[in-house]
């Protein structure tokens, strides 16, 4: 998800000019952080965690000969990541936690700690779903010289240098914020809260675009390589039935439709977000403390339960997609 230079919904926003009515009142803003953070979105990254650690497993077991299996433990160890901070970042969402009166503001810390941990896991998925697809192409491409193109060794190589790389691209946040002790007129009491600097109108400026280059350009690279898959297996359709390797070729077809699911559940679950970060583009009062702070708050957190579902539903495309994961899986409970 395109996350922004502020995710959290503390209630020392201040409300421009004293009077603000907004299209979002604070009791319904309420209602969507409860079922998005606190339930629904919850139980989902709970679900989403327990799945993506059992595909690990699975994906230990069934070796890393492929070159396709290698990415996708990389892609699961990153969703379990990005699902472990946001279950933390949630965690500090809800009322029971926030009512232990702490000596901190629990949103504020959240957000530069585990907060844009999440986000840096998020911007890694974006890079290894693009970079999966682009493989897949390749594959259709030059299928005769992808193995020793992108050999085991090298996709290692890749995937792993893909972790930082992705991951430096939330720093700039650091730039801009950080946690200081002011008194909180909501909470009567001085606490250790989330303050910008006097560079962060700059620096906002440049870090919006810093922190958004990689899940857009992923976006834009996955929805052209889905496309590319898609025509691939349309195109095979036609003719794998008479082919003389059709046991390569159904194997083939079957990876290329994991990915493409893969690929197109990506495209759902990040369209919002693409869609609020040009919104944001063309309206600068679209942000966390802007003139309708409330729409922004609700909207990020409708795009976070998105991001929730995309980093934990692969595990059904895997079953339902792959056989030898199938396989697999049942003799882990059924010995």
């Amino acid at each position: 998800m395109s996350e922004f230079n502020a995710l959290t919904i503390s209630t020392d926003t201040p409300s421009i000019g004293g009077h603000q009515t907004q299209v979002i009142s604070d009791d319904l803003a309420s209602v969507f952080f409860f079922v998005n953070y606190v339930s629904l979105g919850q139980a989902i990254n709970i679900f989403g965690i327990l799945t993506n650690m059992l595909s690990i497993y699975v994906f230990i077991k069934m070796g890393f000969r492929d070159t396709v299996n290698i990415s996708l433990i990389c892609l699961t160890v990153s969703d379990l990541f990005s699902l472990l901070t946001l279950f933390l970042f949630n965690l500090c969402q809800t009322p029971e936690f926030y009512n232990l009166n702490l000596p901190f503001e629990p949103y504020d810390v959240a957000f530069l700690t585990v907060g844009w941990g999440h986000v840096g896991f998020s911007r890694i998925t974006c890079s290894l779903t693009a970079f999966i697809s682009i493989e897949r192409c390749f594959c259709i491409a030059l299928p005769l010289k992808v193995k020793s193109i992108l050999t085991p060794f090298r996709t290692w190589i890749i995937v792993l240098a893909l972790f930082p790389i992705s991951y430096l691209s939330v720093l700039p946040i650091y730039l801009t914020a950080s946690l200081t002790i002011q008194f909180s007129a909501y909470r009567n009491r001085s606490l250790l809260v989330m303050t910008y600097n006097i560079q962060r109108g700059y620096m906002e400026s440049i870090s919006s675009i810093v922190n958004n280059i990689i899940p857009v350009s992923s976006f834009i690279i996955i929805v052209v390589t889905t496309l590319i898959i898609v025509f691939e297996l349309q195109r095979k359709a036609t003719w794998r039935k008479t082919s003389t390797a059709n046991k390569t070729l159904v194997s083939d077809k079957k990876v290329e439709k994991i990915v493409m699911f893969i690929s197109i559940i990506f495209i759902v679950c990040y369209l919002p977000s693409e869609i609020l970060f040009l919104w944001m583009l063309i309206d600068p009062e679209i942000r966390f403390d802007g003139k309708d702070s409330n729409l922004f708050k609700v909207s990020v957190s409708i795009l976070y339960l998105a991001e929730t579902v995309n980093a934990s539903v692969n595990i059904f495309v895997y079953y339902f997609m792959s056989s030898k994961y199938k396989q697999v899986l049942k003799k882990m409970f059924f010995k």
